[in-house]
């Protein structure tokens, strides 16, 4: 089976002459494990990607550390964005937020190859990946309050308030 290289946006193409690395090539590709299918983020290394926000590099690593914070954890879904075109993503998560009833996420998306915002209302379909276990989250909002509730600070409402898609 072949595969072709993964498409640079025009954005990454523009953060190339920024210092510093630009993001790894990244593939979600199902494999066989056992009974179920298992997903896994082929990477070089960690991902390192320039955050619009902070004007920075940010690392982001595949796996999460602490199971009550939402860094590092990959999350795939159907995604419908604002002005209705629906996509599948696949995300590499950093950070999770509340701004008044809306709940988002921030992470690296495979699709786009940069950092991104979710809304989670806009969210169908989710699997999420902890410790290489395939979950298929029923309640979004449920699910991602948990991780909303112990990371919100006010520089990521303000971060996730101006940039949702």
């Amino acid at each position: 089976m072949s595969r072709r290289p993964a498409k640079r946006s025009g954005k990454l193409r523009a953060e190339a002459n920024r210092p510093g690395p630009v993001s790894t090539e990244v593939v979600l590709r199902p494999m066989k494990s056992g009974v179920a299918a298992e997903w896994r983020l082929a990477v070089r290394g960690p991902i390192e990607t320039y955050d619009d926000y902070t004007e920075s590099m940010v690392e982001l690593r595949v796996g999460q550390i602490d199971p009550g914070r939402i860094e590092g954890l990959i999350v795939d879904f159907r995604y419908i964005s604002a002005d209705g075109e629906m996509s599948r993503r696949s995300v590499l998560c950093w950070q999770c937020g509340r701004v008044r009833d809306r709940i988002y996420i921030r992470g690296y998306c495979a699709f786009r190859e940069e950092l991104r915002t979710f809304r989670i209302d806009r969210m169908g379909d989710v699997i999420a990946f902890p410790h290489g276990r395939e979950v298929l989250v029923d309640n979004p909002r449920e699910f991602f309050s948990a991780f909303a509730a112990t990371e919100t600070d006010e520089e990521v409402l303000r971060q996730l308030a101006s940039h949702g898609e």
